[in-house]
């Protein structure tokens, strides 16, 4: 026992310390994050098509969409019923002669197989059985009858054809269709706004590094004036006005730092990012495309998922216009059927007679209903043909808004390229003059005052040449939208893979 006593002490401080150590690791902090890799516009825009939270609520909704489409497939299931059903009467007969009672019992199992018809009509196949007890008894006593039918109902009017059978299904996947333009059509309005977004931030980023670079100079200035002060060659005042130049700097540097973080903020909520974002080292390019109205315009109107929805509303509204327009025929219906009976005191001897087809019967009707004035088939005609007038006159006026929105997109783009010119020769002018002004400063011509505005136009023009950058890629983001081009430059293509979760809709190709 000695010689376990250690042990035994060991597994003893192991229990007492276990809470404890549990303890320690429930309120120990987390490690912290691993460094942020910094993102692409790519990365940005496939990240974005991954966690965005309102694309994927929309990707759920096609995929609600595609499942209404399969249900409304279920009309095609064949339907079986069953049909149990015992029964007893009893009645008494009385006249001059004698006076009676009649006992009858019935037991009856109906089998049958329903089946729609894509010509609207319904096919059934059934097999009736009864068997019946009397008492007194008759000539056979149990009875078996059975009966093996087959009967079609068919509308050969009002009711006919595929159209009308299988509306459901029709308006089903027309709405699977609508879901699939919203889808795109937040995809579209999405990755223009991160887009944007990425160009503003990577105008921020160059904007503070612009402050920095200001703020180091107007430090390089005060000390410059600190020096020449105390040599004498300055006056005091100087010295004055370079601090305040230094801290108006540095208030501006403060200013484009919030902005920076305040973009990357809005970059990470489009991205439903649950971290900071850091973008690449990257500056705003000068990307060249060709832009015209009627090849604009054109592809717009295979492309845009906004007129895709509306032509979309329009096949549902033409639906419903001949399905309306087949409710102003008459119903006439065929009505056709053929059974083998049989009938035996034995249940075998009963599907005997069926099987020899000794007792066949067969039935062919038609049956004819129209209701006079039919006002309400011919209003709903009506109302269809005039709101489908509507809905083209709407297509028009959205063709013309394009071709309006794709004009304003190609001015635009025009005017910032412009503006590129303008800026890039404001830079020069502005560099040059700096660097004038700091070589009169060395030599006592250029006062404080004149050089930290010199400095300050510099720092100006080169944030109005970056943002003149960042307004021309915002330009074209914008025709890119408004021609429906953005998804496929982009290169982000819709995957049919409703059933499959986790397969996103929106999937982005390899370069």
């Amino acid at each position: 026992m000695a010689r376990y006593s250690k042990y035994i002490a060991g597994f003893l401080l192991f229990l007492l310390l276990l809470p404890l150590t549990l303890a320690a690791a429930e309120f120990a902090e987390p490690e912290p994050p691993g460094p942020v890799m910094p993102l692409t516009l790519r990365e940005v825009i496939r990240l974005t098509l991954e966690r965005n939270l309102n694309l994927q609520a929309e990707q759920f909704f096609v995929r609600a969409e595609q499942e209404a489409v399969d249900r409304e497939y279920g009309l095609y299931d064949p339907q079986l019923l069953l049909d149990l059903v015992v029964e007893e009467s009893q009645q008494q007969f009385n006249s001059q002669v004698y006076e009676a009672e009649n006992r009858n019992r019935f037991y009856r199992l109906d089998l049958s197989l329903e089946q729609w018809l894509p010509s609207g009509g319904r096919l059934t196949l059934g097999f009736d059985n009864l068997r019946s007890e009397e008492d007194p008894p008759p000539g056979i006593d149990p009875a078996y009858q059975s009966e093996l039918a087959l009967q079609l109902i068919q509308p050969l009017l009002k009711g006919f054809g595929r159209s009308v059978a299988e509306q459901g299904i029709w308006f089903a996947v027309n709405d699977r269709q609508v879901a699939v333009q919203d889808l795109r059509e937040l995809a579209f309005a999405l990755l223009a706004e991160v887009r944007d977004a990425y160009c503003e931030v990577l105008r921020l980023r160059d904007n503070l590094r612009f402050r920095e670079i200001s703020v180091a100079l107007a430090r390089k200035i005060l000390k410059e004036a600190e020096a020449r002060v105390q040599v004498g060659v300055l006056p005091p005042v100087d010295v004055l006005e370079a601090e305040f130049g230094l801290k108006e700097r540095q208030r501006l540097r403060l200013d484009a730092e919030r902005e920076f973080h305040d973009g990357l903020d809005q970059l990470a909520l489009l991205m439903s990012s649950p971290g900071p974002v850091t973008i690449a080292d990257e500056s705003l390019g000068h990307p060249e495309l060709t832009v015209e109205i009627d090849r604009g315009f054109q592809q717009a109107l295979h492309l845009r998922p906004d007129l895709q929805r509306q032509i979309r509303q329009l096949e549902r509204l033409d639906l419903e216009q001949r399905l309306a327009r087949n409710a102003l025929l008459p119903g006439l219906d065929l009505n056709a059927g053929y059974s083998q009976k049989g009938l035996g005191g034995d249940y075998g001897d009963n599907l005997d007679d069926i099987g020899g087809g000794d007792y066949p019967s067969w039935r062919v009707g038609l049956s004819f209903s129209y209701p006079l004035g039919n006002r309400s088939a011919r209003h709903e005609h009506r109302r269809t043909l005039l709101q489908i007038k509507g809905r083209q006159a709407e297509l028009a006026q959205l063709h013309q808004e394009i071709r309006t929105e794709i004009q304003a997109a190609i001015r635009l783009k025009q005017v910032n390229e412009k503006k590129i010119e303008v800026a890039t020769s404001g830079l020069e002018f502005a560099e040059e003059k700096m660097r004038i002004l700091l070589k009169r400063q060395e030599v006592g011509l250029a006062t404080i005052r004149q050089v930290l505005e010199g400095e300050e136009d510099l720092a100006q023009a080169r944030t109005d040449r970056v943002a003149a950058l960042a307004d021309y890629n915002k330009a074209v983001t914008r025709y890119l939208q408004v021609s429906g081009q953005l998804l496929e430059a982009e290169g982000v293509r819709f995957q049919a893979a409703l059933e499959d979760e986790s397969i996103s809709l929106l999937q982005m190709q390899s370069p």
